[in-house]
């Protein structure tokens, strides 16, 4: 990162006899943006209106490719759920790789549910042991809301935060149950 200081360190009289301030640095952190996007990103000092009108066509002109998309990787994750619960480790990388995206993009083309469950499905699955794949009962619940906010996108809210809620409770449960088993 760049930084600049001044000449004395610990402040002091320069050879005019003037005062100098300490020794001051001066770093420049990265934005989250520079840190995803690399060094190259320059960030607008001002977005143009017309701009941010164009990015969100775009983004709802996607939301209909997206939707397509994700009904696709429903039923593949549907799909590797079994062989994943059976210790097949291509499918629970595979199915992992798909809530990853979901947790990621859903969101953003219109599936805010589906994120919301793809990332407590992700959040499970990054602690998760063999034991708590082998009895697949959490997995398959995420699953299962998943593919039920695809299918019925117009679910009161109130529902699925808490079909989310029963979700976060199951996941503790299991965690209290295996660490009781040892």
């Amino acid at each position: 990162m760049p930084e600049r200081r001044t000449p004395s360190r610990l402040g002091g009289q320069d050879r005019n006899g003037d005062d100098t301030p300490p020794d001051v640095r001066f770093i420049r952190v990265p934005s989250i943006a520079e840190r995803k996007l690399g060094r190259e990103y320059v960030a607008p000092m001002r977005l143009d209106p017309r701009v941010l009108d164009q990015m969100q066509e775009t983004i709802r002109g996607l939301e209909t490719k997206y939707a397509e998309a994700l009904k696709s990787q429903v039923s593949m994750l549907q799909i590797l759920v079994e062989p994943a619960c059976k210790g097949d480790t291509e499918a629970r990388g595979r199915l992992y790789s798909l809530a990853h995206d979901m947790r990621g993009l859903a969101g953003t083309f219109g599936h805010p549910m589906v994120g919301r469950f793809a990332d407590s499905l992700c959040g499970y699955l990054e602690n998760c042991e063999s034991e708590g794949w082998k009895d697949g009962t959490v997995i398959v619940f995420h699953v299962d809301a998943i593919r039920d906010a695809i299918e019925n996108p117009k679910t009161d809210a109130a529902v699925t935060m808490e079909t989310l809620d029963a979700l976060e409770r199951l996941i503790e449960a299991s965690r209290r149950d295996r660490r009781k088993r040892g």
